[in-house]
């Protein structure tokens, strides 16, 4: 039987760590190996561990993982956490999960100086693998030097049983009353740490023109106060709204900053008609892939990571372009989608109730198809351990 030691963060909401959980609950029920757990320092010192963000019984099983020692070896470690840190384990394989939201490796991104140089000097470790969850991703790791061999795309997944469309409607009617919205306004949802890269700004534009022409229209915000600086970012974005923009978006806006429980995001997304993501630069993006899990219809940038996993039968994409710019000296890429296109497709959303019916159908074929967390386990371990 192999086994696998995984180094990265537990009862945490960011994004890596989420990640990490729901990776190590599909990998407890593999049969075929030998899982080992080691908790790695927290990137912030105002970070703390956080319970609660999973059921029970979930959270019962990632506290009662099995830690490895110090100085224990393993077929295979997988580390998981920020900044990335390439150092040897002594393992028979060693991998370092990384995202490239802008097509190149930052110098914050790496755990010491030297290495970082290393890379900006000569071609990284030939045993060193990278795995990343999109193509967009992977290239920056290319960029850095390492081969093609030497870079995993493994995408990330969803919980089935968490994330699902809602079937009845009463259940439905009951969720949108938590918010608050009536039955007649249409909401949009958008998930993120509400900085640039999400693209706030271009939603919050584009939000101000759809309620000129649909008064009716609503935008539901969730960020996360507890590691970023969420509603601050939220609120420097709305003062740089003219007046008359600004009049329309504050009296329409719910802003959510703490952070839920799965089961409750999973309810936020039921709650939503239309998922929006005009991000400009992103690893992966794992709220659309919840959102269309869920039954949402989604609105996001073409061109980017979310070019691996959605389709035209549930998502409409925002025309984008693609931006060089200059990173520490590197030549990084963005999308800056366009917000005359994003207008228009959220006037469209509303005005299509036939689209967002086939969406809602679609979606969650798809997701459940091809990306569970189950699913996805299961390909990490062939790549790392086969």
């Amino acid at each position: 039987m192999k086994s696998l030691i995984v180094e990265g963060w537990r009862f945490l909401p960011h994004s890596y760590a989420v990640v990490n959980q729901w990776q190590l609950l599909s990998l407890s029920r593999l049969g075929n190996i030998t899982l080992r757990v080691r908790d790695m320092p927290l990137f912030h010192p105002r970070w703390r561990t956080q319970t609660g963000l999973f059921d029970e019984a979930s959270e019962n099983v990632l506290q009662s993982l099995e830690t490895a020692p110090a100085g224990e070896y393993a077929d295979a470690t997988f580390r998981i956490c920020f900044p990335f840190n390439f150092s040897p384990t002594g393992s028979g394989r060693t991998a370092v999960f990384g995202t490239s939201e802008n097509q190149i490796i930052q110098r914050i991104q790496v755990s010491d100086e030297e290495t970082y140089r290393q890379f900006r000097r000569r071609e990284p470790p030939a045993d060193l693998i990278v795995v990343t969850p999109s193509r967009w991703s992977a290239e920056g790791f290319y960029k850095c030097g390492f081969g093609s061999e030497q870079v995993i795309v493994v995408p990330h997944g969803i919980d089935p049983e968490t994330f699902r469309a809602a079937t009845d409607p009463r259940v439905r009617t009951r969720l949108r009353a938590m918010l608050p919205v009536t039955s007649d306004e249409f909401v949009f949802l958008s998930i993120g740490a509400m900085t640039g890269n999400k693209g706030i700004d271009l939603l919050l534009r584009a939000f101000a023109a759809v309620c000129h022409r649909h008064p009716e229209a609503r935008l539901v915000l969730k960020g996360t106060d507890a590691l970023y600086k969420s509603k601050g970012f939220l609120g420097a974005q709305i003062n740089l709204l003219t007046s008359a923009e600004q009049d329309r978006v504050r009296g329409r806006l719910i802003y959510f900053g703490e952070s839920f429980p799965h089961r409750v995001m999973a309810r936020l997304y039921r709650s939503a008609d239309v998922y929006v993501s005009p991000y400009r630069a992103e690893g992966f993006n794992i709220p659309v892939l919840e959102a269309a899990a869920s039954g949402l219809p989604v609105i996001c940038t073409r061109g980017g990571a979310t070019e691996d996993f959605v389709t035209d039968e549930f998502a409409w994409k925002i025309d984008s372009a693609r931006i060089a710019h200059r990173v520490e000296d590197q030549d990084a890429m963005r999308l800056e989608p366009n917000l005359e296109h994003l207008t228009a497709l959220m006037n469209a959303a509303i005005e299509n109730p036939s689209w967002r019916k086939q969406a809602a159908e679609r979606g969650p074929v798809h997701v459940r198809a091809h990306y569970t967390w189950d699913s996805i386990a299961q390909r990490l371990v062939q790549a790392l351990l086969d």
